[in-house]
Formats: C-alpha cells, structure tokens, sequence
C-alpha cells in the first residue's frame, strides 16, 4: 500500500473515533443529567424494593433523582397517581386494576416485581384444614383487595357462594389479627408478615395460602414527557431486586427500621419471593413482562370484571398498557 492509502486509512480511523467519541460524550451526558421522578410505594413486601433503591443510592446510580413518598394503605397511593403527585408506584395488581379500569390510558405496567404471600388462617382450636370446611362461618378480609379477589375465586373453584354458603367481613388490614383472636371471625385472609405473626404468637394455623404478586407502574403522561425514564427505572428496579438477594441482612435492617419490625422477620418473609432464593447474579433478576406475566395480569383483570371488584373491563389485548 503507498503512502496515499496508508494516509486514506488514517484518515478513515480518525473519522471513525471521532464518531465513536461523539457518541459516547452525547450517550454520558444524558446519563449526567437526572430525571426527576417521584416513587410511591406501600406498606408491604414489596416496599423493601424501594426502600433499598434510596438506601443504596441505585436510583441516583441510574441517573435519576428520585423522591420516595411512602403510603401505610394502597388507595391513597393510587389516588395520589391519579392526581400527579407522583410518578411511579411499586404496588401489587388490584391496584393496578382498579386504577386502569378507571382511567384505561392513564397508566402504564413497566415491571414486574417477584412476590410475596398471604393465607387465609384459623384459629389455634378451629379443627378446620381447608375452605370447605368454613362453609356457614364468618371469613375475614379486606374488601377489593389482592387477598379479596383470590379468596373469591377459591370459592368458586370449591363450589361455595359467597353469598349464602359463607359469610364475608369488610375489615381493615390492622384489624384482621383483633378480628379472628377475639372470635369476631372464624377465619380471616391476612398477608406477610402478619402471617407469620399469627402463626408464632397465637398459634393460628394456615389452611390455604396465594402468591401476593408485585408489580410497578408509571403514570403514562410522565413516560410521554421523559421517554427515557422507563429504562433508568427499570435499570433501578433492577438493581434494587439484586441488591436485596445478595444484601439479606442489611436490605432487612433498613426495611425493619421503615415498618419497625425485627429484620430477621424481614428476612424470613422475603424467602416467599423467587428471587430471594434464586438470584445469584444481575443475570438472574428478571423483571420483564414477559408473555407468561402478561397472560397472567390479563387473567387477573377479567377475574377482576367476572367477580365485580371493577364495574368496566380492561383491554389489554393490544398491550397498550404494558411498556415495552
């Protein structure tokens, strides 16, 4: 090659560092700029994920400025979406289908977050070992709840109306644990850690017990004003899952510190999630929407519709509401 073709590949290298380079400095400063962005979160299970995303700075890490606001119930966390006032929510799917029944484009599935669990219980001395047995009795739960949904669908599986063969109690989550000790109900459904509450401090007795799935959400019109938030989210949620695997005892001591529970509790409980016991690697953590999640909120909702918890039904059939 003369010296002109050796000159001509310079001069070709050259052009494509350049373009390298530019790329790269475009590429980092919008990860330097932060996306402000607001993340609401519960009082369950699954606020742990939250809560560690602060703690260990993984929000900022992937290039958002985060605020948490924490709820004790999901309905002001909703409402609170609804109005604006923030921009994510890491909830489980009643929520979710209440919200999109209501407004259908106003919200957007972007992750789906492992899960926890809750039982439906008996007394230490009801000789009862499964729902057929509690036909004629008082069952406690929460009324357009996760639980209440899943407790009407067993039901129906069994045979029972709810309506005849059973009688259902509207309580509050803080007092289903009064609720069955002081013989109001017979039998009550009652989520993680209150679940393992019942079973060592009053020798309660689990006769039928559901996954409690988690999942995230962002309102649609905050994804259409920063396109690229989805991602950094995503990424923090990411980060946060694993962080929790491979961290047991220090993300528990920070979530124990939020709900003032001992964090050993924190640690036993969190066993019910998948990814507690399976994640080894980032490689592990799976937080897509993959077809099997999909089919199964799709499920969710039109049980929601069949069962009355929502008065309009929702279309996911285009997956509009599912990010991609």
């Amino acid at each position: 090659m003369g010296w002109e073709g050796q000159l001509l590949k310079m001069f070709k290298g050259l052009l494509l560092a350049m373009s390298l380079g530019s790329t790269f400095v475009v590429h980092a400063a919008d990860n330097a700029t932060p996306i402000k962005i607001r993340i609401a979160y519960p009082s369950g299970m699954n606020g742990q994920i939250p809560v560690v995303m602060e703690r260990a700075g993984l929000a900022k890490k992937n290039g958002l400025d985060a605020e948490f606001v924490f709820f004790q119930y999901g309905p002001p966390m909703m409402e609170a979406l609804a109005s604006g006032h923030v921009d994510a929510v890491v909830t489980s799917l009643m929520p979710v289908t209440t919200f999109l029944s209501r407004q259908p484009d106003a919200a957007t599935v972007v992750a789906s977050l492992g899960s926890s669990s809750y039982s439906l219980m008996v007394g230490k001395d009801n000789a009862a070992k499964s729902v057929d047995e509690l036909k004629g009795k008082r069952i406690a739960v929460s009324f357009n709840s996760d639980s209440h949904l899943d407790l009407l669908r067993l039901l129906k599986e069994r045979g029972i109306d709810p309506k005849k063969d059973v009688t259902l109690l509207n309580v509050q989550p803080n007092e289903l644990v009064l609720t069955l000790n002081e013989g109001y109900a017979d039998a009550i459904v009652i989520r993680q850690p209150q679940v393992l509450k019942m079973q060592e401090q009053f020798g309660a007795r689990i006769i039928h017990t559901w996954p409690f799935e988690f999942v995230s959400i962002m309102r649609t019109a905050y994804v259409e004003q920063n396109p690229d938030a989805v991602r950094r989210y995503r990424e923090a949620l990411r980060d946060s899952v694993f962080y929790i695997a491979t961290h047991k005892e220090e993300a528990s001591v920070w979530f124990g510190e939020k709900l003032r529970i001992d964090p050993e509790v924190v640690r036993r409980v969190s066993a019910d999630d998948p990814n507690y016991r399976t994640v080894k690697t980032l490689k592990d953590v799976s937080i897509e929407l993959s077809p099997t999640v999909r089919r199964r909120l799709r499920d969710w909702f039109e049980a929601s519709f069949e069962h009355g918890m929502v008065k309009a039904r929702i279309d996911a059939d285009g997956d509009k509401i599912f990010a991609n």
